[in-house]
């Protein structure tokens, strides 16, 4: 790689990781305003999961078929165009009236942010060595716990001072200033003799890939674990407000508190994946599910008695089912391989979000029925566990080695 390239490559991963914080900035606005939609608009726990669903509904299908698009028309195009979406949407939930219009336009905006992931994976299938890959993805990937820290820590303020429309307004605008970076910043890599290889045409068909083994099984952790986050993000200040009596701004602060530690999981675990275990991926996702797994059962044991050992299981948590998504995006990645990088992604990212539509109104409804967050947080503990069981099954792709090439079904 010359050395012009090589220092782009860093600016390249700073114009998706700005694209990525700001469509995620909208996304995860959710948890830190609930307790104002819920008093604004009377709604349920389970309605408020159902907020967090709504981004998914719509997410889970645009990132398959965002897959397919930016490995054919390019990362440019998928990026402005899904920042652009996104933040057009969250600005005019500022006159959103009633809890379907919130549920709408939030269903709308996921129609942007699902452009994203696929394209951030391929950008840096393109412009990334193999031993770069999970760090260079743990670092844009941040970008999601950036955006919740910053949602969890001054939306809360902005919605007590001036209402909950102005936070929504204030990612909106701001997303527009990004969308025009995003454009003026991204460059496909140069070709010629030394520059990253260029992708060719995708092999197989999506009906292949689904016939593949590993996606199935990747695809399958990524739908039990994204159960547990999104659980997490939704419920998490509702669950410390009813159980120890904080403050919406406090309890904000512990969501910012897992949003933390996810962020430092992101780009930690990619170096143990890279340089540590010579760019192995299963160990670290199946060490974040045993996490997860213990994590969950802690909080559901414990219940309202564990004093200030609750920050201490929340981090954890936020570390596992926040930090994981590093490695599940670069192993993803390096199933498709640069042809069909975008796809696979996509593809496993939208069985992430399958679990997103059915885990947070769950963990609500549970709450709702029986007045505690206890047998709530168990069921995140069964989830963990399918997690588990699932990534233990998936084989690694290795691009060092020639045995370990991916081959997709033409059917």
């Amino acid at each position: 790689m010359p050395k012009d390239a090589s220092r782009r490559r860093f600016l390249i991963l700073g114009v998706v990781f700005l694209s990525y914080l700001l469509v995620f900035l909208a996304r995860l606005s959710v948890g830190p305003l609930a307790p104002f939609l819920k008093d604004a608009f009377d709604l349920s726990s389970a309605e408020v999961g159902g907020l967090m669903s709504a981004t998914a509904i719509t997410y889970a299908p645009t990132l398959v078929v965002a897959g397919w698009l930016v490995d054919r028309v390019g990362v440019r195009r998928m990026l402005v165009a899904g920042t652009l979406i996104a933040s057009l949407c969250i600005i005019v939930m500022f006159w959103a009236p009633s809890y379907p219009a919130l549920l709408a336009l939030l269903a709308l905006s996921s129609l942007g942010a699902g452009c994203i992931y696929p394209s951030a994976v391929r950008a840096v299938m393109l412009w990334f060595p193999v031993t770069e890959r999970a760090t260079a993805i743990g670092v844009n990937q941040m970008a999601i716990n950036v955006s919740g820290i910053l949602a969890a820590l001054t939306l809360p303020v902005v919605a007590e001072r001036y209402g909950w429309q102005y936070g929504f307004l204030t990612v909106g605008v701001a997303g527009l200033f990004v969308t025009a970076l995003v454009a003026a910043g991204y460059r496909s890599p140069a070709t010629g003799p030394g520059a990253p290889p260029a992708a060719g045409p995708p092999k197989g068909t999506f009906r292949g890939l689904l016939r593949h083994r590993d996606i199935r099984l990747l695809a399958g952790m990524g739908f039990f674990l994204g159960i547990v986050e999104y659980s997490l993000l939704a419920h998490v200040v509702l669950f410390v407000r009813a159980e120890y009596l904080v403050t919406a701004v406090a309890a904000g602060s512990v969501l910012a508190l897992a949003q933390a530690a996810g962020a430092i999981g992101k780009p930690v675990t990619g170096l143990v994946s890279d340089r540590l275990l010579g760019a192995r991926r299963r160990p670290v996702l199946l060490t974040m599910c045993v996490l997860s797994l213990a994590a969950c059962l802690g909080l559901a044991i414990g219940g309202d008695g564990l004093g200030w050992a609750v920050y201490l299981l929340i981090a954890l948590l936020g570390l596992a089912v926040i930090g994981w998504g590093g490695i599940f995006g670069t192993m993803a990645g390096e199933i498709g391989g640069r042809a069909a990088a975008g796809q696979v992604a996509g593809l496993t990212a939208a069985a992430v979000n399958v679990g997103v539509v059915f885990g947070p109104p769950a963990f609500g409804a549970i709450v709702d029925a029986t007045g505690s967050y206890d047998l709530a947080w168990l069921a995140m503990a069964v989830s963990s566990a399918a997690a588990i069981a699932c990534v233990a099954f998936v084989r690694e792709p290795r691009e060092h080695d020639p045995q370990a090439r991916v081959e997709f079904d033409e059917a």
